[in-house]
């Protein structure tokens, strides 16, 4: 109940108290009588651009029994905890979850400490994290990973790997490493009716991850898409070019050299060049690449790609085929090492006409996930970091949506 108002020093106080008459004691069941007051101060979400603050005035109860162990206690009350009162807790979880602010902000704004923000993001987060009903039936599955931890003096770079529902968008989870270990642990913790609904699983091309799916999900499809097969000819692009560049001029690439101003050029798709970007291109490879080496790598990868773009599945072993002679035609040693690596992954990559699949909804994650670890300004504590990464990314949050104001209608004269 509220006995007053007043704002003091900008922000709203509200005197509070229970209206509770009759309570007994714990220990004996005694009805207890009234012994004192005191004043505790809650934060909770402001009003009318306020903060505010509540001022629940608690009453100290006294058993009346001379026989009790109890003698006094001070009464709570379930919608109060601490510092926060509950809806304030609820409301930080969904700014820190949903909305993916930090929870130092949320701390500043409600004038409470980072744990205290955390403890409520812990308590109202685990559940909707740990529910069953979360993650549902997965029919396509994207693994990839990303840095946790940046190396330094005492350890590497550490890295954790994601798991996308890619028929939903949604983070599945997120476990340390990038192993088959890592992999194998953690299907090894699903149900395996789970996980034979799992048909396809996308992923780049680390013989880790291949491996580790073979014990559980041996049966489902492994997809390699576009976006990996060509950042694979994109890398031996750049050492091809690194290479002729230090064997034609005896140093790294520089802002005036021909090959290293057409570097980027030489990433992008042939279709995607215009006539300026043509004659850039040429220009840079007639100065730079004496012998054909670095146009023999732009080749190799348009080659690739149209792998892609075949209409079938023997269309595109056709092409791989014709992708192969030219690599071992070229004699480039770094394309060598693309045959031989796309020779390895050559069944993955036909797999993608059968499917369809592709990992990008797993990239796009990763940069959800990047998100969130700027906002904290990096994470050492992964348990903190999972719970914060599925709040944002794995959770769908039962809001009541706002509705969308319309335009008064025009009148017709």
């Amino acid at each position: 109940m509220v006995l007053a108002a007043a704002v003091i020093g900008g922000e709203l106080h509200q005197l509070i108290e229970t209206t509770v008459s009759l309570v007994g004691c714990s220990a004996c069941g005694t009805v207890a009588s009234p012994h004192d007051r005191r004043e505790v101060r809650v934060r909770d979400l402001p009003s009318g651009g306020r903060p505010v603050v509540l001022v629940w005035s608690k009453r100290v109860w006294r058993c009346e029994d001379p026989d009790c162990s109890t003698r006094t206690w001070t009464e709570q009350h379930p919608e109060i905890r601490a510092s926060l009162s509950e809806r304030a807790r609820r409301d930080a979880c969904r700014r820190v979850g949903r909305d993916g602010h930090s929870v130092a902000q949320v701390a500043r704004d409600l004038g409470v400490g980072w744990s205290t923000v955390m403890t409520a993001v812990r308590d109202y987060g685990r559940p909707l994290v740990d529910d069953p009903e979360r993650i549902g039936t997965v029919d396509a599955l994207g693994m990839d990973e990303t840095s946790f931890l940046a190396g330094n003096q005492f350890h590497h770079t550490l890295y954790v790997t994601g798991f996308v529902d890619l028929s939903r968008h949604r983070l599945v989870d997120i476990v340390p490493g990038r192993s088959a270990t890592s992999v194998s642990d953690w299907l090894d913790d699903q149900p395996a009716e789970w996980l034979q609904d799992v048909t396809a699983v996308a992923l780049d091309p680390h013989r880790g991850y291949a491996n580790g799916l073979l014990a559980r999900l041996g049966h489902a499809t492994v997809v390699i898409d576009h976006f990996h097969a060509v950042a694979l000819a994109n890398a031996a692009i750049d050492d091809v070019r690194r290479r002729v560049q230090n064997d034609t001029l005896g140093h790294r690439g520089r802002k005036g050299d021909p090959l290293y101003r057409i570097r980027r050029l030489l990433l992008r798709a042939a279709g995607d060049l215009d006539e300026r970007a043509w004659a850039r291109l040429t220009a840079g490879l007639d100065a730079g690449d004496r012998y054909g080496e670095v146009g023999a790598a732009l080749l190799a990868k348009e080659l690739l790609r149209e792998s892609y773009a075949a209409v079938d599945p023997a269309h595109a072993r056709r092409r791989l085929t014709a992708f192969y002679q030219w690599c071992a035609q070229a004699e480039v040693a770094e394309l060598t090492r693309l045959a031989k690596t796309v020779a390895g992954w050559q069944d993955e990559i036909l797999a993608y006409h059968h499917t369809g699949l592709s990992n990008g909804p797993t990239e796009a994650m990763n940069l959800l996930v990047k998100k969130i670890k700027r906002v904290g300004h990096g994470f050492r504590n992964f348990d903190n970091y999972r719970l914060r990464l599925l709040l944002h990314c794995g959770v769908t949050w039962q809001d009541q949506p706002t509705a969308r104001l319309r335009a008064r209608p025009r009148s017709v004269a």
